[in-house]
């Protein structure tokens, strides 16, 4: 007996000793993707023309109101205007379509239209600066103001510079005499920040309605993270393949109200309350998706060995990765189905005990939900019939995942390499909403990405304050859309 025990431990101990060899090794030997693309050549423009009419093109405020009644078309039409005052061989050459008043699509028609044309999108709305933060920007909001090596500006980074670098970029090819084999087609929508439904939407319905289906499609998205993460010095192009849903419910608590000097075991807040700490309480379960081991795969070979110990045997240590992960919100939410309350109303008077009380809350689904799994986890958590749920307008799946391995993504991957010079590129979900979610009747291939080199501090400046720039970067995407634009061919 003591010697089938011994056996066993020397079994034991030896499979325990292969498996840590196993770990150091593959710790030890992972090293970053080969990197195969050649830098291009820089296609030359005229730097300073360029950056005075990205400047006075931040000065139109498109911004696109909350509340319809407070839309101003004639800004709008402006800047339609100023479009076709500048980019005068765009209109001259290019067929321009005005789609529902204020958004716009081009159409360049290639040496080969049989081919799937390729579709670049962006949108030049934008939203409002906050009232009494006005004072609160080094350069004002709406003056465009180029200064310490940033434009600065309301829309800087979303979306107009990715609008006006790839106006620029069709500007310069069509200078050059450049004709592009496969059809490529530009929209530009008036109304992103609030859906996009009268203008990206309405783009996709013309484009459907003629029966065009497109090899892929490119939209804003997630930029070139430099500091991603503490011990990774390198920027990383971080390719958008997928778009969380959108969900916002509404909980509204009834309860009898009354004078506060007299107030009864359980109101109307506490009872809202506790619906929204017992959601808190019990998130939804996370996954280390493949998808995601797909995004650490370029960046894990930089890191400090005991993070590149784990991260090279997701296998083993997925649970702990995923633990430690969800404390970090920007990869918690790539995890997972995420929520916030957004909204609490509730109360007139600070000695009356509200009858009623409700909470929005916001959720940004993860592709394993969906919209029905969210709700029917709210009801069960919540778990309370004097509660009731009920579904906001806008409630949306997330999109399909584009496949990383097919030539589309090759593709976006060269056009990266070939102006950044050995970046890695990964890709990942898109946390927020984009135009791109209208098209996926008419492509299988979506990317959201614009090549914006953003630290973590620059998180605030998109739709707060201080929203700018950086002016090399800048001519760093014109060249980049040069070079997808070539490629799509």
């Amino acid at each position: 007996m003591r010697l089938i025990i011994r056996r066993l431990l020397i079994t034991f101990f030896l499979m325990l000793i292969g498996l840590i060899a196993v770990i150091l090794y593959r710790a030890a030997t992972i090293s970053p993707p080969d990197i195969d693309v050649e830098v291009a050549e820089i296609t030359p423009v005229d730097s300073a023309k360029v950056i005075d009419r990205f400047s006075r093109g931040l000065q139109f405020p498109t911004v696109s109101p909350q509340d319809p009644e407070d839309f101003e078309p004639e800004v709008f039409r402006s800047f339609i205007s100023f479009l076709e005052e500048e980019y005068t061989l765009m209109h001259e050459r290019l067929e321009r379509e005005i789609i529902n008043d204020y958004s716009l699509l081009f159409t360049w028609e290639g040496t080969e239209p049989d081919k799937d044309p390729v579709l670049l999108i962006g949108h030049y709305d934008v939203v409002p600066v906050e009232p009494q933060t006005e004072g609160d920007w080094t350069y004002p909001a709406w003056e465009g103001t180029v200064a310490e090596g940033f434009l600065w500006g309301r829309g800087a980074i979303d979306d107009k510079s990715g609008v006006f670098s790839i106006l620029e970029a069709t500007e310069r090819l069509l200078d050059e005499g450049y004709q592009p084999e496969r059809t490529i087609m530009f929209g530009f929508g008036h109304d992103e920040e609030i859906g996009g439904l009268e203008g990206a939407r309405r783009i996709a319905q013309t484009l459907q309605e003629r029966d065009i289906q497109l090899k892929y499609l490119v939209d804003e998205g997630m930029p070139i993270a430099e500091q991603i993460m503490e011990g990774i010095d390198s920027p990383v192009a971080m390719l958008g393949v997928a778009e969380k849903g959108y969900l916002s419910l509404r909980l509204r608590a009834r309860q009898e109200g009354g004078h506060s000097s007299m107030p009864p075991n359980e109101t109307s807040i506490s009872i809202l309350s506790d619906a929204i700490s017992n959601i808190r309480q019990n998130p939804m379960d996370g996954e280390f998706s493949d998808l995601l081991r797909q995004t650490f795969r370029p960046i894990t070979p930089e890191l400090p060995f005991a993070e590149r110990l784990v991260l090279s045997n997701i296998w083993l240590f997925s649970g702990l990765i995923e633990s430690q992960f969800s404390n970090i919100p920007y990869i918690n939410a790539a995890l997972r189905t995420t929520f916030v309350p957004t909204i609490f109303d509730s109360g007139i008077k600070e000695n009356v005990i509200p009858a009623s009380a409700s909470a929005i809350i916001n959720f940004r689904i993860h592709p394993m939900d969906d919209v029905e799994k969210v709700k029917n986890h709210v009801r069960d958590k919540v778990n309370d019939d004097r509660v009731v749920i009920e579904e906001m307008p806008r409630a949306r799946n997330p999109s399909p995942v584009t496949d990383i391995e097919s030539g589309q993504y090759d593709l976006m991957a060269q056009s990266v390499q070939e102006v950044f010079e050995d970046m890695p590129v990964a890709p990942i979900f898109f946390l927020a909403a984009t135009d791109s979610r209208h098209f996926h009747d008419i492509t299988d291939h979506v990317f959201r990405f614009r090549p914006i080199r953003a630290t973590p501090a620059d998180r605030t400046r998109i739709h707060g304050t201080d929203e700018r720039i950086g002016v090399n970067n800048y001519l760093e995407m014109i060249q980049f859309q040069i070079r997808l634009i070539k490629n799509s061919t």
